[in-house]
């Protein structure tokens, strides 16, 4: 009981943490690249890069300081996520297509939106209801997929 609470107070602290710096630097990985494309302004841009570099000095640490990754290349530990264990079980030939379809209609949307789903999600806590409306659709189009368009997937994998 005690650990569950240090790390519900863990995320806690860091989610504050994130989410002050994303509302005061306006970071968004969507309207970076946008910005730079449309009108050559790369202040959101720099953001995304920083985010890259830190991610990779980040992980070089953890691994120079003898960090492990054993708990993530054992799925039979992934209790808590069965999908992640067990995997989606459809064929690359089928689930790539979709995939670029997916990721196309997601930055669509996205950019339709003025922002990725981490500065929409900024945006809900600031109370716009253009982010709450972006994550209530977000939501909803999580559990359509979930309900309606995972098991045509699984039906068309047979096939193949």
């Amino acid at each position: 009981m005690l650990a569950s609470w240090k790390i519900g107070l863990a995320t806690l602290v860091v989610g504050a943490v994130v989410g002050y710096l994303g509302q005061r630097s306006r970071f968004c990985t969507i309207s970076g690249i946008r910005d730079f494309f449309l009108v050559k302004d790369s202040y959101r841009l720099k953001g995304l890069i920083g985010i890259v570099i830190g991610g990779v000095l980040g992980f070089a640490l953890v691994n120079k300081l003898g960090g492990s990754l054993d708990y993530f290349n054992n799925p039979d530990e992934w209790e808590f996520m069965p999908m992640l264990r067990n995997g989606v079980d459809v064929t690359p030939v089928v689930l790539i297509p979709i995939s670029a379809i997916g990721a196309f209609l997601m930055a669509y949307f996205s950019v339709m939106a003025e922002g990725c789903p981490f500065r929409q999600h900024v945006m809900a806590g600031e109370g716009r209801s253009s982010g709450i409306l972006y994550i209530v659709g977000l939501v909803a189009g999580v559990i359509f997929y979930d309900i309606a368009i995972l098991p045509y997937l699984k039906a068309l994998t047979l096939a193949w």
